[in-house]
């Protein structure tokens, strides 16, 4: 075989120039740390380093998920913080307030103090997060939630859509509440049921904001304040004597007629009842039938007292007599009429539901209980025939509401017993809405808390969980330096041999043999 000068001399240059490459490898990879370089280097290798990369990068983004969602949900719950205190200091203002040796000015006074929490609950609801959008505007985040009108009422311009913010594989943290579900979903009264003075009432009764005792039956019930009677049913007694008169039994209320009985006439508690509030439209005067008593109300809360007017008519002698349904013991005629008033504070009470059936009744005594359909109440003081109270289910009320309420009933000057007993319920209905709307933060703060803890504990899991990709990959493409290190010295060898030997045969010529 015949080899040319020309093909030993690529040949060693072929050689040198492929310890290069492998040397210049060698020192790519002792640059960078990395074992694999390109994916020829180990393929299935740089498939599982791809593979790492992607899910420490996933990981890493988690990380910054978390970060976002703690510092909002750190803002609210500054912002909740700052709502409670507010709230505390309001009903101390509440409890100072409702104290019946204030005078108008006082109460005038507190109310002012009460406008200026009201600005600062405005602006706490429309706390910015650090990227300027809104906490509690829900999804609308560009938008302010709250906002007042030029009737002074307020008004919410956000949604009810709540921010979820993945912080793991397979979970997700809410990163915000809505300015609904904070400052508008609370139930005012007890939560469950709420009571109501009627604005017309004349008497001094103030009612308890009342208890959940038992069951609850969700309706709208009435407190009805009037008059206990001892009123029974049957037979009206007429007895003729002497003459042969025709008698007849006679029974008015406010003077209008309500019923006529002629001898042998028999009438039961229900039917009078009936008779009575047939008349009601002129008598303004209705009767509930309860436990074997008859109460007699005003239909309207009033100071007009109750007539209920009994008369014998047809006598022509003294010996003629009756006795009335209502007591009147009628007597010929001498005294043919009798009169029963009924008037001042009201001695029974019924409650009637919202199709007007009767829950219970029973005799009025201050400050006692009052028990039905799940609800225990009481009212104390001194209550007028025809006064009444509306208890009916709770219902949302927004925390605006509740403190502008309580400043219209500051700003409301009170004259009188009856001015005072409208004052102080309105003031115990606030002291109320006020507990609750404490609570519903306080709720909310705990959650805001949790989902806190949460994502805290979450981001240790991450935290832990990049560590052991890392290490992983680590194993995968990091460079093993001591073994590098040896390969490189053995390469250097090889291409100073490859450089010497391509020298000493490049100078190898028959003239040196001449």
């Amino acid at each position: 075989m015949r080899i040319s000068t020309n093909q030993i001399q690529q040949q060693g240059v072929n050689t040198m120039l492929d310890q290069q490459v492998r040397l210049s490898k060698i020192q790519q990879q002792l640059a960078t740390g990395q074992r694999i370089l390109t994916p020829a280097d180990d393929p299935a290798g740089a498939s599982q380093a791809l593979d790492l990369t992607q899910a420490v990068a996933v990981n890493i983004q988690y990380q910054s998920n978390v970060d976002a969602a703690r510092t909002r949900l750190n803002l609210e719950e500054s912002a909740l913080s700052d709502v409670t205190s507010l709230l505390q200091n309001v009903r101390t203002l509440a409890v100072q307030a409702n104290n019946t040796t204030l005078s108008n000015s006082d109460r005038t006074s507190i109310a002012r103090e009460i406008r200026q929490r009201l600005d600062e609950l405005l602006s706490l609801s429309n706390t910015k997060d650090g990227n300027g959008e809104y906490l509690f505007a829900g999804y609308k985040g560009q938008t302010q939630p709250f906002t007042r009108t030029s009737a002074g009422s307020y008004t919410y311009n956000g949604d009810q859509g709540q921010r979820f913010l993945q912080v793991g594989p397979t979970r997700q943290v809410a990163a915000d509440d809505s300015g609904t579900a904070v400052f508008q979903s609370i139930r005012n009264g007890n939560g469950t049921f709420t009571t109501l003075d009627n604005s017309a009432n004349t008497g001094s009764g103030v009612i308890n904001t009342g208890t959940v005792s038992g069951t609850y039956t969700p309706d709208t019930y009435t407190l009805i304040l009037g008059h206990k009677t001892s009123v029974a049913g049957g037979a009206i007694g007429l007895t003729d004597t002497g003459t042969n008169d025709t008698l007849q039994y006679e029974l008015r209320v406010n003077g209008a007629l309500v019923y006529t009985a002629a001898e042998g006439s028999s009438r039961t508690q229900t039917q009078l009842v009936s008779d009575i509030n047939a008349q009601s439209g002129t008598t303004g005067v209705r009767a509930y039938l309860d436990g074997g008593a008859i109460y007699l109300a005003n239909t309207a809360p009033g100071t007009q007292a109750i007539t209920v007017t009994e008369t014998l008519t047809g006598a022509s002698e003294d010996g003629d007599t009756v006795t009335g349904y209502f007591g009147s013991a009628l007597t010929g005629v001498s005294s043919p009429s009798r009169t029963v008033t009924f008037s001042g504070a009201a001695n029974g009470y019924v409650v009637t539901n919202l199709a007007g059936a009767v829950q219970t009744s029973g005799s009025y005594q201050s400050g006692a209980n009052i028990n039905f359909s799940g609800v225990q109440t009481s009212v104390a003081g001194t209550p007028n025939n025809g006064d009444r109270f509306t208890l009916s289910t709770s219902a949302n009320q927004d925390i605006f509401t509740t403190l502008q309420n309580m400043a219209v009933a500051l700003e409301t000057p009170v004259n009188g017993a009856a001015g005072q007993a409208k004052f102080n319920n309105a003031m115990n209905r606030a002291l109320t809405d006020i507990d609750q709307s404490m609570n519903s933060i306080l709720v909310t703060t705990s959650g805001v808390g949790a989902r806190i803890n949460a994502i805290d504990s979450q981001k240790a899991a991450n935290d832990a969980y990049t560590l052991q990709l890392q290490q992983t990959l680590s194993t995968v493409q990091d460079l093993d330096y001591a073994s590098a290190a040896s390969q490189l010295n053995q390469q250097l060898l090889a291409l100073q041999a490859a450089q010497q030997s391509f020298a000493k045969v490049q100078r190898l010529t028959l003239f040196d043999y001449l």
